[in-house]
């Protein structure tokens, strides 16, 4: 029942999400980080972080609308008392076709280096048990040749983005598909132990009500051997000052996660400051496994900062993603 590592604000997420989504936001580059921190309160916690920087190259001079997207993603997960590890550099490229006005098709690939590794310091086990009492002195009887290795995996996806004129409602839709080769997991040589493909499908839209409003609506759905996942999430958008350049506004929503039964309730809060934008989620577990959590699923935290190039009037390039 294993799974990729996965955020629930998965729509500030977009390179782990979908390749296709390299390069789509408003401006030229964008740097972002996120962090999870997961059942800190068992012994077997999660802690994962993310870093990401993209940026668009447009194709065209002057009023040119189709771009490249290019993407650097480096990921870190580590889990339990073998602290077993993944330290991941992902390279992504997606290129965008504007089918017509406001209406753009995305195709992106990504390339990812891994390695995967863990400790075995803190582990115990049957033979260090003399009958009575743990004896740590007593041999393991384990081989641990290999405690790290490496790999490499490839992603691929697209992405449909229709937007409306002034940008503050638009609707993408995608779907991609991770670890198309199927590299080997396995510690021991001569063992092949692949890892499963991940499929995910998501729709992530705005739709603006009024003035200073906007209502999100955003979900997704990831398929990764007998592994099910659904998230989805409502928010609202409040724009306390919407002047192009001054923008500030204040976001509130809630998420779920759920395969079979609910497994979290996921209440969100973000803040837009001009290219600035912060988010604050935490899980509140609702799932069986409560028992040892007392609910309390995990904090996540994401940043994003945009660089938004200033055009020169007259012939310049239009950012056709907002």
């Amino acid at each position: 029942m294993g799974q990729d590592i996965h955020y629930s604000m998965f729509y500030n997420g977009p390179q782990i999400l979908n390749p296709a989504l390299t390069g789509i936001f408003h401006g030229d580059s964008r740097v972002m980080g996120h962090y999870r921190r997961q059942w800190q309160d068992v012994p077997v916690d999660y802690l994962t972080f993310s870093g990401t920087y993209d940026m668009k190259v447009y194709t065209q001079k002057g009023h040119g609308r189709d771009f490249w997207g290019f993407g650097l993603n480096f990921n870190y997960d580590r889990a339990g008392f073998s602290k077993l590890s993944l330290s991941q550099l992902q390279l992504g490229a997606s290129y965008s076709k504007e089918l017509k006005e406001n209406v753009f098709l995305t195709g992106g690939a990504q390339l990812g280096f891994s390695q995967r590794q863990f400790k075995t310091e803190d582990l115990t086990f049957d033979n260090q048990f003399n009958g009575s009492i743990f004896d740590p002195s007593l041999p393991t009887l384990e081989d641990f040749t290999n405690t790290s290795i490496f790999f490499m995996d490839i992603g691929l996806g697209g992405n449909l983005r229709v937007q409306s004129p002034n940008r503050r409602s638009k609707l993408d839709l995608g779907l991609s598909l991770y670890h198309i080769n199927r590299p080997s997991q396995s510690f021991f040589d001569d063992t092949e132990v692949n890892l499963p493909m991940r499929f995910a499908v998501h729709a992530i839209g705005a739709l603006k009500v009024a003035d200073p409003v906007d209502i999100l609506l955003r979900g997704a759905a990831q398929f990764q051997s007998t592994y099910r996942e659904f998230v989805p999430g409502i928010a609202a958008r409040i724009y306390l000052d919407n002047k192009r350049g001054k923008e500030l506004a204040f976001q509130l929503g809630v998420n779920a996660r759920f395969n079979s039964i609910t497994d979290a309730i996921i209440p969100t809060i973000e803040i837009h400051l001009r290219t600035l934008s912060v988010g604050v989620s935490y899980d509140v577990n609702v799932s069986q496994f409560d028992i040892a959590t007392d609910k309390m699923g995990g904090p996540e935290i994401w940043i994003s900062y945009r660089i938004v190039k200033v055009r020169p009037l007259g012939d310049f390039k239009t950012c056709p993603i907002f």
